[in-house]
């Protein structure tokens, strides 16, 4: 039997724009979900291609964001640190400890889809939007993070549009097969306010970011903060809550 790790695209390298987003996570969502349905990757790259599509098509109709050059930026830098995460576990190396925490859960059906993808949200925000805000704000030639704050804020609209969306669905299924649906209800709830305030907490992250030296001991020594914090949220968040 395949195993997760055998799926071809997850070794896939890094991509350049906003359409090549679409398309890896496309194709980690088929490509994994039909080796083990109910994977946190496959439930994961499934919300992440939702909310990047919301995105594209707002920096397509434009007007919505004030630079849509940056959030096109941004959009692939971020990305390309799932997908960093994605190739590292794949060919047996070590990824970051909140992802690792995702990618090895058990097959096993026994965490509910929305805990999955919140997972997934969970260590995406935590540890790598800061750092993509960073290295984005840098090459933009931006003199600091201010300019960007108001772009940044409409992206939580966005989050929360789409994390109701994947709510109303997951109540749909369970209420079609006779389950109870208040529990899922409650946590969907506490997820979106998670994600709210990993958002705000990832800002400010970004701004102690800032002045460091990228590649600098005092960058290494946050990121690991970074990374440890978002592995105790993703253990609340994928054993902790009611499902």
């Amino acid at each position: 039997m395949a195993e997760l790790r055998d799926c071809a695209v997850l070794q896939a390298g890094a991509v350049r724009s906003v359409a090549e987003v679409i398309e890896r996570l496309s194709e980690i969502r088929d490509g994994t979900a039909g080796i083990a349905p109910a994977c946190a990757i496959a439930h994961f790259s499934d919300l992440y291609l939702t909310i990047t599509r919301t995105i594209d098509g707002h920096i397509r109709s434009k007007g919505f964001f004030a630079d849509d050059g940056y959030l096109a930026r941004l959009d692939v830098v971020f990305a390309n640190r799932y997908f960093d995460a994605l190739r590292a576990w794949a060919g047996g190396g070590t990824p970051p400890g909140c992802w690792k925490l995702v990618f090895d859960l058990p097959v096993d059906g026994e965490v509910t889809a929305l805990q999955l993808a919140g997972g997934g949200v969970n260590a995406h925000i935590n540890l790598d939007l800061a750092v993509a805000v960073v290295d984005t704000g840098r090459e933009m030639g931006d003199a600091g993070l201010d300019v960007r704050e108001g772009d940044y804020t409409k992206v939580n609209d966005v989050f929360a549009e789409d994390m109701a969306g994947l709510l109303h669905r997951l109540l749909e299924e369970r209420s079609a097969r006779g389950g109870p649906t208040d529990r899922l209800e409650y946590l969907g709830e506490l997820m979106t306010r998670i994600v709210a305030r990993s958002r705000l907490h990832a800002w400010h992250d970004a701004g102690k970011l800032w002045p460091l030296a990228r590649g600098s001991q005092e960058w290494a020594a946050r990121e690991d903060l970074l990374d440890e914090w978002a592995c105790r949220l993703g253990s609340v968040v994928l054993f902790d809550l009611p499902g």
